[in-house]
């Protein structure tokens, strides 16, 4: 009987030490997945997944490294350098719409029975001015919408959330002004809708801009 005892006291014994290590391990095991560093945010914009998630074409093709802290620190210097190309090409871009609102009112005003010469030059200037505002817009766009995701998104209507949500708008209007400028050849009474589009765009693009510079 007092073996007996002792073995059920030495296997209870064993299990609850058993059961504590189990435990002791489980409770480690959870912290670890609780402390586990977030890489990547939970929502990114597609470009932004498609290049630098988890299973993106920069990973597959090992043009991005592997997830880990020190790679994603190394990544978030290439976003600052690409937000600095997207900065300084914007302010660039901006001008370029002020010039182009110019010249596209100086042909807009122009009287055919007015007598006098139809604005060649300020045409051209517009047609060649047109070139360079896509191209610095593309590039602008391009460095947004293509840079690495941030370590966090900020929950909450903020200053980004609205600079986000201008450039859906302002990319819109890019798009419908291109399309209608190709247009008004054909059917001149588009000019006010091409002319609409100009200015939300510039309106929608200058706020946006703005927006950085507020924090909120």
């Amino acid at each position: 009987m007092r073996k007996i005892v002792i073995a059920l006291t030495a296997f209870l014994l064993s299990y609850t030490s058993f059961s504590q290590d189990t435990s002791a391990d489980s409770l480690l095991m959870d912290l670890g997945e609780e402390t586990k560093p977030q890489l990547l945010p939970e929502k990114m914009l597609i470009t932004q997944r498609a290049f630098w998630g988890e299973n993106g074409l920069y990973r597959k093709l090992h043009i991005a490294p592997m997830l880990t802290p020190e790679n994603r620190q190394k990544e978030m210097k290439i976003r600052r350098n690409m937000f600095k190309i997207h900065q300084a090409v914007g302010l660039l871009t901006a001008a370029s719409m002020i010039a182009q609102g110019f010249l596209g009112s100086r042909i807009y005003s122009y009287d055919p029975d007015s007598g006098k010469d139809y604005p060649l030059q300020a045409y051209n200037a517009h047609k060649a001015n047109a070139l360079g505002l896509n191209i610095g817009y593309a590039t602008t766009a391009l460095m947004a919408f293509t840079a690495p995701p941030p370590l966090v998104n900020r929950k909450g209507f903020n200053n980004i959330k609205l600079h986000k949500i201008l450039s859906y708008v302002h990319l819109t209007g890019m798009i419908t002004t291109n399309v209608l400028s190709k247009q008004i050849g054909k059917n001149p009474d588009l000019k006010p809708y091409h002319r609409a589009a100009a200015f939300t765009t510039f309106g929608a693009y200058l706020v946006s801009m703005a927006s950085l510079k507020f924090e909120f």
